[in-house]
């Protein structure tokens, strides 16, 4: 008689792994938090074990879209300026590029965890985990709840 099968892991449709990328969740499983602070994120998944940096460089990508944002935020603002000067032609220049510089220095801080976390939903959504990612996500979330079985030559009542 044949060993049932594990049930095949399903990918979330890409509307659903963009927006827990947008509301800074793990991209994989939907939970959170995934960041310490507004900068520092987590390395693996608190809930499904998912290390977010899947190789070096990885968060590049994060960086572009962040970039991407800016330029598009700045892009509508110098749109909107050149509108509301054409209709105004004795309009200053201070105020809209006091504001347009506020958004240039402000914005790219803001966005950034909603950066790398859209992008890593992007990059599962591209590539999906392979059995081995999905193996260690399951290794190093068993270790952090301290469900690891025990190691090679150590007995279970020495084991701390």
């Amino acid at each position: 008689m044949n060993a049932p099968r594990a049930a095949a892991r399903t990918q979330p449709p890409w509307g659903r792994l963009l927006l827990r990328g947008v509301r800074k969740q793990c991209p994989n499983c939907g939970g959170h938090p995934v960041y310490d602070t507004w900068f520092r994120m987590k390395d693996r998944c608190p809930d499904c074990g998912l290390r977010f940096e899947r190789e070096p460089g990885f968060f590049v990508g994060a960086y572009l879209i962040n970039l991407a944002v800016a330029f598009t935020l700045l892009f509508v603002l110098c749109m909107v300026y050149v509108g509301w000067k054409a209709a105004n032609p004795d309009a200053g220049v201070l105020v809209p590029i006091s504001v347009m510089v506020a958004v240039g220095i402000l914005a790219p801080p803001f966005f950034y965890p909603y950066s790398r976390t859209v992008w890593s939903a992007i990059d599962i959504g591209m590539a999906p985990l392979e059995p081995a990612e999905e193996a260690d996500a399951a290794a190093a979330l068993a270790a952090s709840r301290g469900d690891a079985p025990p190691e090679p030559g150590i007995d279970a009542e020495r084991r701390p």
